[in-house]
């Protein structure tokens, strides 16, 4: 010990034996280089599951130059080498420089990576009237406990106000702004986010100048979807669902509500490096999770948040999603110039003077314009496409389409950033942007998965991922108060959701053990459930009015729908005439289980109303 104490006033004799200014540039040197390293040890730890033996080599590597340069420095002072420590420093000094740049780019990463999957969102509900209307007295709401803008919120504002409004509850969104245009309601309660979610309706395409809002509550909670998650690595097979909101504002922080344009399944298998993508018609008819499984268009779940929309499609494909992502459509046009553009094959469209649309925000009308054939699209152009279906005649179905090579161009572009600059412009971009339930952990293993496409890629941009594309078939059909929806093939849906489990390494694919073809037809990669053009439709209610009642009576032995007869007696029909049924037509039969038909009753006259062959009128 006292030995050990002898040493150290030998030492100090000595350093203050050396120059003044070479220490304090020494010691300077050191303290920064110290500090240096300690954030850069601190970025690395961030990054868990990433190179986990290079970042415990570079650690050890930085505390042993520190030891290093701390033992060499005192050496080369008290020898008096003036030249050589000043040159030692630089080097360590120039490391530092290193150690502050790389914390800095790797907590930009992590603070990127916190900020698309923020456990909260702020929720909003406003109180609404049209913009008439002066008092309000009774005020429409919905009636699902969970929904957090259109009940729980519009709860808490009345409890906390003291209001004492007369309540009339409504299980869809629909009939609750229909009521409030026809007058039934003084106001409603509704997500703040209304305007973006029901102007694309004809019947509410003027809805912001049409109405007004009265008040505004707002609160900070988790987000629902949080407890969705399967926090399933994605170093396995994984899906998500990738949803795509039509807004044009920039930002995807608020409001649990959206508009649910696109909507995309998508299986990564990443020991394959195969992708099959889901994409599901906005129009499609299905049972609503959160609405008791009552039929509505798919695009309806949106209302009612992510949560509803989620667990919609999940009772759709029969399997637990693992993930979801929101992705803001307005931020494509700042990811693709961040990108520097992506090379589309733009298709040709079936009516060419559609294919100008407005800018990202609804305004210049037309002044976006495509052009068919190979080319790079800048943000805006790249956004038209992804949008665009008035351009051709299967709509949304072609619109689906080219949003997949939107996605695949943007993949592949992705695939080429080499510089810092274009990688923090397309991070600054996609944080507004896109939101996710994945954990940063599971995001950070995106790392192993794209630096394993990389190496079996051999680094190349024209070489990708195998992506198998879907194509759900059906039917169009009309619905009661609904309008146009889409009736899927079973078929089809079958064959799509055996290529997603079979991708998900849940079911064993098919060996195909024949294979034709036709040297004078290209080959074609086959579009899964594309084939099915025919299949079992479901039925719609007819319009009885003014048939005879014994044509009633046979055609509901063959559907297993009890009809009740009310009579009603007038000298101004045909006896057994139909002359009410308590159901519109265009109501699924499957929905139906009772059917009131009010009959004429006339004991004057012996016409009697035709039987007749054909079905009825619809």
């Amino acid at each position: 010990m006292l030995y050990n104490l002898t040493n150290m006033k030998n030492l100090k004799m000595k350093l203050k034996k050396t120059s003044k200014t070479l220490r304090i540039f020494f010691f300077v040197v050191f303290i920064i280089y110290t500090i240096s390293t300690g954030f850069m040890t601190r970025g690395l730890l961030l990054l868990e599951g990433i190179e986990t033996f290079l970042r415990i080599v570079i650690i050890a590597t930085l505390m042993i130059i520190l030891i290093i340069y701390l033992i060499s420095g005192l050496v080369l002072l008290i020898l008096k080498k003036k030249g050589l420590i000043i040159t030692v420093s630089i080097f360590i000094a120039i490391l530092s420089i290193i150690n502050f740049a790389g914390y800095y780019l790797v907590s930009k990463g992590y603070n990127f990576l916190s900020t698309i999957n923020t456990p909260t969102i702020k929720y909003t509900t406003n109180l609404v009237t049209l913009k008439e209307t002066n008092k309000i007295v009774k005020v429409g709401m919905i009636d699902t406990e969970t929904d957090v803008e259109g009940y729980i919120l519009p709860k808490e504002y009345m409890l906390n106000n003291n209001l004492k409004y007369e309540i009339e509850k409504y299980e869809d969104y629909y009939f609750l702004l229909a009521d409030l245009y026809h007058h039934v309601v003084d106001a409603i309660f509704i997500s703040g986010n209304y305007v973006n979610l029901y102007s694309s309706s004809d019947d509410y395409k003027n809805i912001e100048e049409e109405t007004k809002v009265v008040a505004t509550y707002s609160k900070e909670m988790e987000k629902e979807e949080l407890s969705e998650t399967t926090n399933k690595s994605i170093t396995d097979p994984f899906s998500v669902l990738i949803i795509g909101i039509d807004s044009k504002h920039d930002g995807l922080k608020e409001h649990s509500a959206f508009n649910g344009d696109t909507l995309m399944l998508v299986t990564f298998n990443p020991k394959t490096l195969s992708a099959t993508m889901f994409s599901i018609p906005r129009d499609t008819y299905v049972p609503i999770a959160c609405l008791n499984n009552r039929k509505y268009k798919i695009n309806a779940a949106a209302a009612y948040g992510t949560k509803c929309m989620l667990n919609t499609i999940e009772k759709l494909v029969g399997f637990q999603i693992d993930y979801t992502a929101k992705i803001n459509f307005k931020g494509l046009v700042g990811l693709v110039d961040a990108l520097g553009g992506i090379e589309v094959d733009v298709p040709k469209p079936d009516f060419p003077s559609n294919y100008c649309t407005d800018d990202s925000n609804r305004k210049n009308k037309g002044s976006i314009c495509l052009t068919p054939g190979k080319q790079i699209l800048d943000g805006e152009h790249a956004l038209a496409l992804a949008r665009n279906r008035k351009a051709f005649a299967l709509s949304d179905f072609k619109r689906i389409q080219n949003q997949q090579l939107v996605v695949e161009a943007i993949a592949r572009k992705a695939k080429t950033i080499r510089n810092i600059q274009d990688f923090s412009k397309v991070l600054d971009t996609i944080s507004r942007n896109l939101d996710t339930n994945m954990a940063t952990k599971e995001i950070l293993n995106f790392y192993n998965v794209g630096k394993n496409i990389l190496v079996r890629t051999n680094f190349s941009e024209n070489e990708f991922f195998n992506i198998q594309r879907t194509y759900l078939t059906g039917y169009d059909s009309t619905i009661y108060k609904q309008g146009y929806a889409f009736q899927y093939y079973e078929e089809s849906l079958k064959e799509i959701i055996n290529a997603l489990l079979v991708n998900l390494e849940v079911k064993e694919p098919t060996i195909i053990k024949t294979f034709n073809f036709s040297a004078n037809k290209p080959y074609e990669i086959e579009i899964i459930g594309k084939k099915y053009t025919s299949g079992t439709r479901e039925e719609t209610l007819p319009n009885f009015v003014g048939q005879s009642y014994g044509y009633i009576e046979n055609w509901s032995l063959t559907k297993n729908i009890e009809i009740t007869r009310i009579d009603r007696e007038s000298t101004t029909c045909n006896n057994n005439e139909v002359l009410e049924q308590n159901i519109s037509k265009g109501i699924l039969l499957s929905s139906i289980k009772t059917l009131k038909i009010v009959v004429c009753k006339n004991n004057t006259t012996t016409n009697q109303p035709t039987t007749n062959s054909e079905p009825p009128t619809e």
